[in-house]
């Protein structure tokens, strides 16, 4: 499993699903993004996440196998795959993934990330993820966005891939379920924004809009690992961590969740507001069109437009009512699509019927050779 940005949360959920489970028993191997140990003097590790996440995933894995025999491999991303595919030609395994490279390469611009080209180095990147990703018996996307491009770019068989989302843990579906629409003209509208990269989110971008007319008529709560000074009717949390207290209690208090972010896949924030019943306003970037119904749970703006931020906030702070009706359709949305205890039991049902299903193509082998 990844450990990087939502990939941690994403753990965090699935491992609280296997815990409630009996029929896949894991041996959890998670590959951290930082760089430590060896990788520091190896500059291509040191220097290149999917090289570093692959090789530490394999050397994970042949311990693994080492110790105890293992019916299937999951891999979460792809990026930890990569070398792997000679295992994952004997074992049944799953690549689950948010993006592909080259969906990757279309958002990458803001995450500092150089697209590739036709160069020589470009082409083998290219064929040594596809490699992996044919590999695989199986694959997970979190979303159509991503499928369509394993088709289409990397001419992965459609009947191979499951589109599941990651979800919301159940404490949001709660918060949600709770909510209670507010219509006191007195009190300020709370407006929630939560992203570490606070740049690449939109965070500055969102604060600019506060600093005119809008920022007088609500507050602006931050989460976020970035220094952002505080000011009037500004409020920045740090240090929150994924499903802590005190995150759940900033989705509870809000009123709107807002994230206008300049580049992204599909943020797991986004299921989780709308799980929690918040109207999002959010932007057509990525897979993200596919984490709310625009117009009925939430509205879609063009990312780096200020204009149209300000005016879809605004809209949002003077009715109440409106608050309401997108409130309802975001947690319908939420629970039909991403509840995260629901997701990931077809996850792991999805383990459970790739090793099954080559237990039993075996099986026919050795009686037909026989």
């Amino acid at each position: 499993m990844e450990q990087t940005l939502g990939h941690v949360t994403h753990g965090r959920n699935l491992r609280a699903v296997l815990a409630q489970q009996s029929h896949v028993r894991p041996t959890w191997l998670p590959i951290p993004f930082d760089v430590r140990g060896p990788a520091r003097l190896i500059p291509l590790v040191r220097s290149n996440w999917s090289v570093r996440a692959s090789w530490r995933a394999r050397r994970a894995l042949d311990s693994a196998l080492r110790t105890e025999t293992h019916d299937a491999v999951f891999f979460h991303t792809q990026v930890a795959s990569l070398f792997s595919t000679s295992v994952m030609r004997r074992i049944p395994s799953i690549v689950s993934l948010d993006a592909t490279p080259i969906n990757y390469d279309s958002v990458g611009r803001y995450y500092n990330h150089r697209p590739a080209g036709n160069g020589l180095l470009d082409r083998q990147k290219y064929r040594l993820n596809q490699r992996a990703l044919q590999a695989a018996t199986a694959l997970v996307s979190w979303s159509e966005w991503t499928r369509r491009s394993l088709v289409d770019d990397y001419q992965i068989d459609p009947s191979r891939i499951r589109v599941i989302a990651p979800g919301a843990a159940p404490e949001f579906f709660r918060i949600g379920q709770h909510r209670q629409p507010r219509f006191e003209r007195d009190r300020r509208v709370r407006v929630l924004f939560v992203g570490g990269d606070f740049e690449r989110k939109g965070g500055q971008l969102l604060l600019d809009c506060m600093r005119g007319p809008l920022g007088e008529r609500c507050e602006l709560h931050l989460v976020t690992g970035t220094d952002v000074p505080a000011e009037s009717n500004v409020h920045v949390h740090r240090d929150l961590a994924p499903n802590s207290p005190e995150l759940l209690q900033q989705f509870a208090a809000a009123d709107l969740f807002v994230l206008p972010t300049m580049a992204d896949c599909l943020p797991m924030v986004l299921m989780e507001a709308t799980a929690a019943a918040l109207p999002v306003i959010t932007t057509d970037v990525g897979a993200l069109r596919e984490a709310i119904v625009p117009g009925q749970s939430g509205f879609l703006v063009h990312a780096g437009d200020g204009r149209s931020l300000s005016a879809a906030i605004d809209k949002l702070i003077q009715s109440a009512a409106l608050r309401c009706r997108m409130s309802r359709a975001g947690r319908d949305l939420a629970r039909h699509k991403f509840d995260a205890e629901v997701n990931n039991r077809a996850l792991l049902d999805l383990v459970s019927e790739v090793a099954a299903r080559e237990v039993l193509t075996g099986s026919i082998d050795a009686r037909q050779a026989a």
